[in-house]
């Protein structure tokens, strides 16, 4: 044992309660530093005494001021000697740009401490993963495998990983399984869950929308007005708002604000509709659908740049439009795909930046302009 680690060993013994945990860590590590390098036998203390001044830095522990640089500086100090503890931390680290000069997140290193986590088995570093999967649309076999995992444990589950499969089966389109992991989540308390809920309900569906299997819908009466007859072969249709909801529906929204997106229509008309693109759960429910479709072609990228948009074209389409043979061709959307699919169903038209976040007009004139030069005029 080096005299480093003995001094260490005698001074964690002095004080085992330490008041100030930072400066006990930092103690820890200056002790064993000899000539700027650290004593080999002293390298578990090390990596744990800079993880815990990382974590400090990175959450304001122990009246420490936040500093991104210093958490990241200390926590891949920590990682250096050994500590696989603050893998999740280090991951957060350069997904926040904490680990880039230039302050710009990395992503990919990101999710690679945290796939090191979850192969080792920390099952917050699986849920950051996996998080980062499905907000992607890019879970695969291995991720849903995870997250089943995580979230069945008798000990110590990882409630969100139950929110993540219902919004993973919800995408999906399997209603059954995102009913279940839905309940299960709601039982575990998970914080995500409670967020997920209240998208829906700012998103203006119906009360029984989700509610239970057999009854999940979507209550489009402020879009599209009361309809009596389910069967009505034009219940695709936007027929307007009715005296009752025109108010409710048409009015300027200040919570919304200049914010606005095109409905084409199945019926060669357009609508533009206060909204704001960015919040993409809310769109579907404009054209009546549960999930959209993005459509991008060649005609949308040459308005974009003959109007000088700031973003590029964006349609949204009806996900499920194949299971349901009662929506109209929609042959504006038809026409402008190059004429080589038969697509159905209204569709929204906003706009996207280019790392393919969906973003709204900002005014109906620009909006207007926007159809009608899609329509050649």
């Amino acid at each position: 044992m080096s005299k480093a680690l003995e001094k260490i060993e005698k001074y964690i013994e002095e004080n085992p309660n330490p008041e100030n945990q930072f400066q006990f860590m930092k103690t820890v590590w200056q002790m064993a530093t000899e000539n700027g390098k650290v004593v080999e036998d002293c390298r578990e203390k090390v990596g744990l005494a800079l993880g815990y001044m990382g974590q400090c830095y990175l959450y304001g522990w122990d009246d420490v001021k936040e500093n991104g640089a210093m958490a990241w500086v200390n926590l891949i100090g920590a990682y250096n000697n050994g500590n696989r503890f603050i893998l999740e931390d280090l991951g957060l680290c350069y997904y926040k740009g904490y680990g880039s000069p230039d302050g710009k997140p990395d992503v990919p290193m990101a999710m690679q401490f945290w796939k090191e986590g979850m192969d080792e088995g920390d099952n917050q570093c699986a849920l950051r993963y996996c998080t980062e999967k499905v907000d992607n649309d890019e879970a695969d076999e291995e991720t849903i495998s995870k997250l089943e995992e995580i979230a069945s444990l008798p000990e110590d589950p990882v409630a969100d990983a139950a929110a993540l499969l219902y919004l993973y089966y919800s995408n999906e389109g399997d209603e059954d399984k995102a009913w279940e992991w839905r309940e299960k989540a709601i039982d575990m308390e998970s914080e995500l869950m409670d967020s997920l809920l209240e998208d829906e309900k700012e998103e203006e569906v119906g009360e029984d929308d989700w509610t239970k299997p057999d009854t999940r819908g979507t209550d489009m009466s402020i879009f599209f007005g009361d309809s009596e007859d389910d069967d009505d072969d034009d219940d695709d249709e936007f027929d307007g708002y009715d005296d009752e909801t025109e108010a409710a529906g048409a009015a300027w929204n200040p919570e919304i604000g200049d914010k606005y997106v095109i409905v084409a229509l199945t019926n060669d008309s357009f609508r533009i509709l206060q909204a704001d693109a960015s919040d993409w759960r809310s769109l579907p429910a404009l054209i009546g659908a549960e999930r959209c479709d993005d459509m991008r072609c060649q005609k949308f990228r040459d308005v974009s740049a003959r109007l000088h948009l700031p973003g590029t074209l964006l349609g949204q389409l009806d996900k499920d439009a194949f299971r349901k043979p009662k929506l109209k061709l929609n042959y504006h959307a038809s026409q402008w795909y190059d004429g080589m699919a038969d697509l159905a169903g209204n569709m929204i038209i906003c706009m996207e930046d280019s790392k393919y976040n969906p973003f709204s007009f900002t005014s109906k004139e620009e909006a207007q302009k926007v159809i009608d030069s899609l329509c050649g005029k």
